[in-house]
């Protein structure tokens, strides 16, 4: 496993960078579990969210198994911790009744992991000719795996009302526009063969593979995400009470539930509406993306537009192709690395921010916000793509293809940097409204 001498300087930067990557991404971890009581850590906010702590050692038992067992053939820290560790043997609602480790020994587990990985990182040679090597690519799929854990911790988080407002540690930081967008402004996508998905393989996982061409045809875009005053004309009008607007399933679910406005939204005395995240309410800006609606919400107020929701293929059309270079691009902006004039991600302003106020971020045909604020919902049923190939476990997607997921694009505010891309490929159940996610509606031409 050692380097070999003469692989050359790029090998030791990337190594720089993925410590980096991993790094950032911890410390964040700790940083949103530092405000939390023992009790928070290992309560159980809703049946449809681990305890946090459960989170925390999972993200260090995935790494220990991938970094150190796996790819260096070391002895489990503890073979018992993988029992109560796999997500497929220990579905949500029963992790709070297994004996998991505790806080300290949650954080230590992943002190003591990390520890051994970064070692093994300065170490090891990124053989180009050893896929879980290559260029660091499974360095990066353990940051990436944490990452998406930080986003499901701020879901449950975001479920804990009955408990004091959580602290959150940094200021919601979010640009203001000064000048009104026309927040229903369309965007149409010329038809034609565009590349759909990627061949990169340094940190995309597999079902983002291969890129293949496909046919697209004309069709037009919202420029913008749904806003919440858009939205909300649909609840005042009786939205969640027209049944021809909503499919069976979506009916059953919705007289079911009995909900009548998205996730955390409290009617305010003057006619407008108040929100609740994280134990915390406050006005509900009506020019942010609306988020926390389910696919079957997301549809029923498409179809009350006379709209729809898009294709994962539409979807991926507007935010990477470039018509003038035939290249799909790594953001819609580009090849630039996302920085606070392009997106709203990171966790930076703890919600959505409001339509407009990303310009530097638009893809070629001029859309907007694809990356940030909020996942969107698509018609797409989460599928391989022609010539998939597993790698490197069928646990990630395989296990997951068919018709009982719709595919989400783009990323949330919650997102890292690591994870947003335009060949992302998110999924969920078509009733789940806990994720960060919103809408944009597409048209026929």
């Amino acid at each position: 496993m050692t380097a070999a001498p003469n692989r050359g300087a790029a090998h030791a930067a990337r190594r720089t960078d993925l410590e980096s990557m991993l790094s950032t991404i911890r410390s964040r971890t700790f940083q949103m579990t530092d405000a939390l009581t023992d009790d928070d850590l290992h309560r159980q906010f809703n049946s449809l969210m681990s305890p946090i702590v459960w989170d925390m050692g999972h993200v260090a038992n995935f790494e220990e198994y991938w970094l150190l067992r796996e790819l260096d053939g070391r002895a489990a820290h503890d073979p018992d911790l993988d029992g109560l560790y796999n997500p497929f043997d220990n579905p949500r609602w029963v992790r709070a009744d297994l004996p998991i480790l505790d806080r300290r020994e949650a954080a230590t587990y992943m002190d003591n992991v990390r520890g051994e990985a970064l070692d093994l990182l300065r170490h090891t040679d990124l053989d180009p000719d050893t896929p879980l090597l290559a260029n660091g690519f499974v360095w990066s799929m353990v940051a990436q795996h944490e990452a998406q854990h930080q986003e499901t911790v701020l879901q449950a988080l975001d479920l804990r009302d009955d408990l004091a407002p959580y602290v959150i540690a940094t200021p919601r930081r979010l640009p203001r526009r000064t000048d009104a967008v026309d927040d229903a402004a369309r965007v149409t996508i010329p038809g034609g063969t565009f590349s759909l998905g990627t061949d990169d393989r340094t940190h995309t996982y597999d079902n983002e593979r291969p890129a293949h061409a496909i046919n697209v045809d004309t069709f037009a875009i919202d420029k913008f995400p749904v806003t919440v005053a858009r939205y909300s004309e649909f609840v005042r009008a009786g939205g969640y009470q027209r049944q021809e607007l909503w499919t069976a399933d979506g009916w059953d679910w919705i007289t079911e539930q009995g909900h009548a406005a998205p996730q955390g939204w409290i009617p305010d005395l003057d006619g407008g509406w108040l929100v609740r995240r994280f134990g915390h309410i406050t006005s509900l800006d009506p020019a942010e993306p609306v988020e926390h609606v389910s696919f079957h919400e997301a549809e029923a107020f498409a179809r009350s537009l006379g709209a729809r929701l898009p294709t994962e293929v539409e979807w991926e059309k507007a935010a990477a192709w470039d018509p003038e270079t035939a290249t799909t691009r790594s953001y819609p902006w580009g090849e630039t690395a996302p920085t606070t004039d392009h997106a709203n991600l990171g966790h930076r302003g703890w919600g959505p921010a409001p339509v407009g106020s990303y310009p530097a971020g638009a893809s070629a045909y001029g859309v907007e916000q694809m990356l940030g604020d909020g996942y969107e919902w698509t018609t797409s049923f989460f599928e391989p793509y022609p010539g998939y190939t597993m790698f490197p476990y069928p646990e990630y997607s395989e296990v997951f293809f068919g018709e009982d997921y719709r595919v989400l694009r783009g990323a949330s505010w919650a997102t890292s940097k690591s994870t947003a891309r335009t060949t992302f490929r998110n999924w969920d159940y078509p009733i789940r409204r806990q994720i960060f996610a919103g809408i944009r509606l597409a048209w026929d031409i």
